[in-house]
C-alpha cells in the first residue's frame, strides 16, 4: 500500500493508473507551496481583492472580468494574488468548506485519454484532488462561475498535471444537485458551438477533479481544518494572500 505524507498527515493512494503515476510525480518533486483558503472572512478577501484590483487598474470589480485579466497578465505577482482571492472568496460565497493544498511549479505528466474516466464532480471527505494547472478556465468552472462569455483561448481542458492539489475538507458529496445538472445543460446548449465542446456525457469533457489519495490518518474535518491552520502559523513555505 503506497503512501503520502503531508504535514505529519498520511494519506493512501489509491488503486488507480493516474493516482499512481501522479504520486510517484509528487515524491519527486516536495519542495513546492502550500496555500490555504482558511482563517479570514469574506469581507476580508472581497477588500483585499479590491484593493489588488484598484492598485492594478483594473477595468472592472466583477469577478469573471478580474479573472479574465489576471489570465491576460499572469506573470504579475499581484494579479496571481487576486486570482487565489477570487476563488477563496467564491468558495466561501458558495458555502464550501476551507481549502487546502500545493501550488503548481513548472513541471508537469500528461494526462492520458483513459484518465479521463478518472473525472469526478462527487467529493468525499479528506480526499486528494488533483488540481487545475491552466491559466483559464475548465467547463465546471464555467458553470460554477456563469461565464457564458468566457473568451475562446481562456476554454481550457485539463491536458496535464502539475504538483498542485487540494484536499476536501468538508462533507461527502455523493452526486452534483440537480440544479448544478440544470445549469450545466444550459450553459453547455450556450457555449457548445463556439467552444467546440464535447457532449455532456463525453468524459472528454473532463468534469470536476481527478482523486488521487484517501485519508489514513484517523482524524475528522473540524480537528484537520485546525491541525492545518497551526501549520500555516508556523510556516513560511506558502502562498501569503494578504499584505499588510
Amino acid at each position: 500500500m503506497e503512501t503520502l505524507n503531508f504535514n505529519d498527515i498520511e494519506w493512501e493512494v489509491l488503486d488507480t493508473p493516474i493516482a499512481k503515476r501522479y504520486s510517484k510525480f509528487l515524491k519527486d518533486r516536495e519542495d513546492t507551496k502550500q496555500f490555504f483558503y482558511m482563517g479570514e472572512t469574506k469581507t476580508q478577501i472581497k477588500d483585499e481583492i479590491e484593493k489588488i484590483a484598484y492598485m492594478k487598474g483594473a477595468p472592472s470589480m466583477d469577478l469573471n472580468e478580474l479573472h479574465e485579466y489576471f489570465a491576460d497578465h499572469e506573470e504579475d505577482e499581484d494579479l496571481q494574488r487576486l486570482n487565489h482571492l477570487i476563488h477563496y472568496y467564491e468558495l466561501i460565497d458558495n458555502n464550501y468548506p476551507p481549502r487546502w493544498g500545493f501550488e503548481p511549479t513548472a513541471d508537469y505528466i500528461g494526462l492520458l485519454e483513459e484518465d479521463f474516466d478518472q473525472f469526478t464532480l462527487t467529493r468525499q471527505y479528506g480526499y486528494l484532488y488533483i488540481g487545475y494547472p491552466h491559466v483559464g478556465k475548465h467547463f465546471a468552472e464555467i458553470v460554477f462561475s456563469n461565464d457564458v462569455d468566457i473568451k475562446e483561448e481562456q476554454y481550457h481542458p485539463q491536458e496535464i498535471c502539475r504538483t498542485n492539489f487540494f484536499c476536501w475538507l468538508g462533507k461527502e458529496i455523493s452526486s452534483p444537485p440537480v440544479t448544478f445538472w440544470n445549469k450545466a445543460q444550459k450553459v453547455h446548449k450556450q457555449v457548445k458551438d463556439r467552444l467546440n465542446l464535447p457532449e455532456m456525457d463525453d468524459p472528454a469533457l473532463r468534469m470536476g477533479y481527478i482523486p488521487f489519495a484517501k485519508l489514513k490518518t484517523r482524524i475528522n474535518s473540524n480537528e484537520l481544518v485546525s491541525h492545518l491552520l497551526k501549520v500555516k502559523q508556523s510556516s513560511t513555505n506558502y502562498t501569503e494572500l494578504f499584505n499588510g
